[in-house]
């Protein structure tokens, strides 16, 4: 029984461990840079530059 408790101890401080680390990264991405999702992009995906539709 003492075995199956500290089974679940570790259990739970690896879930917890998880839930922060989670959490953290959330908040990290939430932060972000503040850019515009609706902006018109100035690069596309490879770096190359938008020429206004040309």
């Amino acid at each position: 029984m003492d075995q199956l408790l500290a089974e679940l101890q570790k259990q739970t401080s690896l879930l917890e461990q998880i839930a922060a680390q989670n959490l953290a990264l959330i908040e990290a991405l939430a932060d972000g840079d503040d850019v515009d999702p609706d902006a018109v992009p100035l690069a596309y995906l490879d770096g190359t530059p938008v020429h206004g539709g040309r």
